[in-house]
């Protein structure tokens, strides 16, 4: 049986995401899973396969399509080994709120874990990445008189601001660690308001989301506010080593210039008629700002500044949600050679985004048996 999960304290997002999601192998793109990684990594020598006239050595690309397992409220309960699924266990929810004196901050948990496959290339089927953390549902409450009441202090309660209902806490083991506040969309528009009570939610919204282009410039020096133009991420770059191997540095430029590709042709395979929408960054928010850490040897290197993140739950009958799509940027700052136009080299440090979207399916997890009827607001 699954252990018990207060869902009053969750709030509707939240509920949704427990259970164990993985990549549909029905659901492909151009024959490739809806998921691409756009990833830049410091190279000290200018890469022989680079176009004649780029404007930078010193990095490599590996971009690549990948399969991904992500669990909510990752059991507690022993997994199978060859899965990394648990299908019958739902992990006690953490509530952990935060006195500030007058009044509680309400802080609700469903912790999740990842695992991402590559799903080509010389590293197929290998683990390239590996993440845990925890989404949180902020809220306010009376706080309590003494460590443990019964009695509530009698100050008013100041409500949560809107734009900061919830955070993501993310740590991964490169050595870095990221806190990004945000909140998911109301649908409070009057045209919208009507055509949705009798489905007795504000976050749920008709048709299907409209996804932008999203095309990055690669790469910005880390002082220019324009980047200019790259030619590697532009063309595919051949494996010098080996040719005629397959070009796996950068085998998808489309998609390189616009990681949101695999998303919208998803969404459009799958037409969803619902859908509920959040994100999360570490940018400013109305004087409130999120953070990231990094080891020393990443501060040095590779050092990641920022991160941003969409998130969309799929139905097509806004009650079971059961698809999961995402595009997420994290900022990467790195020292890389480069040459003027008389020879001379030196170190500059440059901007990289490096992108991840994808589309998973939910494989186990019952949302009913984590949530009632009617489930908590998110402020």
């Amino acid at each position: 049986m699954p252990y018990a999960i207060d869902a009053g304290s969750l709030s509707e997002f939240q509920c949704r995401l427990i259970g164990t999601w993985k990549n549909d192998p029905d659901l492909l793109v151009d024959g490739r899973p809806p998921s691409f990684n756009v990833m830049p990594l410091p190279q000290v020598e200018t890469q022989p396969s680079r176009p004649a006239g780029s404007q930078y050595g010193g990095f490599i690309l590996k971009n690549f399509s990948f399969n991904e397992i992500i669990r909510f409220n990752g059991s507690i309960m022993t997994a199978d080994p060859a899965e990394h699924i648990d299908t019958g266990a739902l992990a006690v929810v953490a509530g952990a709120p935060n006195r500030g004196g007058t009044y509680t901050q309400t802080s609700h948990a469903v912790f999740y874990d990842q695992l991402v496959f590559v799903a080509d290339g010389p590293d197929k089927d290998k683990v390239i990445h590996v993440e845990n953390g925890a989404w949180l549902h902020f809220g306010s409450a009376q706080q309590l008189v003494g460590p443990y009441g019964p009695d509530a202090y009698p100050g008013p309660v100041l409500r949560q601001p809107s734009y900061v209902t919830v955070a993501k806490q993310i740590s991964v083991p490169h050595g870095n660690s990221v806190l990004a506040l945000g909140s998911v969309d109301l649908n409070d528009r009057d045209h919208f308001n009507s055509s949705l009570t009798d489905h007795g939610s504000k976050f749920i919204f008709r048709g299907k989301p409209e996804l932008p282009d999203a095309p990055v410039p690669y790469p910005a020096p880390a002082d220019q506010a324009s980047a200019p133009y790259c030619d590697a991420y532009a063309v595919q770059l051949g494996d010098e080593a080996n040719p005629g191997a397959g070009e796996y540095e950068n085998p998808l430029p489309s998609w390189t210039l616009n990681p949101n590709y695999p998303l919208q042709a998803g969404i459009d395979i799958l037409k969803p008629r619902y859908f509920i929408h959040w994100r999360v960054t570490t940018e400013p928010l109305l004087g409130d700002k999120g953070h990231v850490t990094n080891v020393p040897f990443e501060q040095r290197k590779s050092e990641v500044t920022a991160y941003w993140a969409d998130y969309w739950l799929l139905s097509h009958d806004a009650d079971s949600f059961d698809y999961l799509a995402y595009s997420q940027t994290i900022i990467m700052e790195m020292d890389l050679l480069v040459k003027d136009r008389n020879g001379d080299e030196s170190f500059q440090r440059f901007v990289f985004p490096h992108v991840t979207t994808n589309i998973v399916k939910k494989v186990s997890g019952n949302p009913s048996q984590a949530r009632q009827a009617t489930p908590a607001p998110l402020q």
